[in-house]
């Protein structure tokens, strides 16, 4: 292995990621990077990059005693997966999401939801009453919500990165983010770009010590976008699949 210290160009060719996301990643502690010359330009080791594309071994999720998964639906679920679940009904959106963003608010791991404003108060109203304290997870930071404005695929998951940055500063541990697919639909503007947006959230969330839900409800999308979307979570098959269908 060389010892060669890589640009922040070499490293995105050869995470295969944008400058822009290593640039990030480095800034928050998540990539190992050192500084160098008169304008401290970010140099990285090939073996910190090799280290870094490890399921479970990102950044500050390597810290003792943080762990290395989390529990949903009674199975450890390993970071940096991309999970999908499906639901029919305004009950069945509840049955996984519920007890994805309480486990996590109650031991204290930053939760992102990216939600329009009538399910986020769906979500709120039943976390109130699953004993946690909305309002103060919100104030502290434990709980953020990504903004729903148009953006394009790279947009997104650049405000999705930041966020994630953000909660790992604050929140040192496993970080759980829960996406609504019909919030992505009514703000990428078709299905294809959310699509889009999932095949490109794959190789960003291996390397992230975090967990993604994408709840799919099937009463708005078509069964090619459902089988597409199986597809483009193959992590939900290492699980029992009947857990994230309601």
């Amino acid at each position: 292995m060389s010892d060669k210290l890589l640009t922040t160009r070499e490293a995105s060719t050869f995470l295969r990621v944008s400058e822009a996301s290593v640039r990030r990643w480095a800034d928050a502690g998540i990539l190992t990077a050192s500084r160098v010359g008169r304008r401290r330009a970010r140099r990285f080791r090939e073996a910190d990059l090799l280290q870094f594309m490890q399921p479970g071994q990102r950044g500050p999720a390597s810290a003792p005693g943080v762990p290395r998964a989390i529990v949903i639906q009674g199975m450890a679920v390993s970071l940096g997966s991309h999970l999908v679940s499906f639901y029919s009904s305004d009950a069945g959106r509840l049955r996984v999401g519920l007890p994805f963003l309480r486990d996590g608010l109650l031991s204290g791991q930053a939760c992102l939801m990216y939600v329009t404003a009538p399910l986020r108060d769906h979500y709120l109203k039943a976390l109130g009453g699953e004993r946690v304290d909305v309002d103060a997870a919100i104030s502290t930071g434990l709980l953020t919500f990504m903004s729903t404005h148009r953006q394009s695929t790279a947009g997104w998951i650049a405000e999705f990165e930041r966020l994630v940055a953000n909660a790992l500063r604050d929140h040192p541990g496993p970080v759980r983010f829960l996406g609504e697919t019909v919030t992505g639909l009514q703000n990428l503007g078709s299905v294809q770009e959310l699509l889009t947006l999932e095949q490109q959230l794959g190789p960003v969330m291996r390397r992230l010590p975090v967990v993604m839900l994408c709840p799919y409800d099937v009463r708005t999308f078509d069964g090619l976008t459902i089988v597409e979307a199986l597809k483009l979570h193959f992590d939900t098959y290492s699980y029992q699949l009947a857990s994230f269908l309601s």
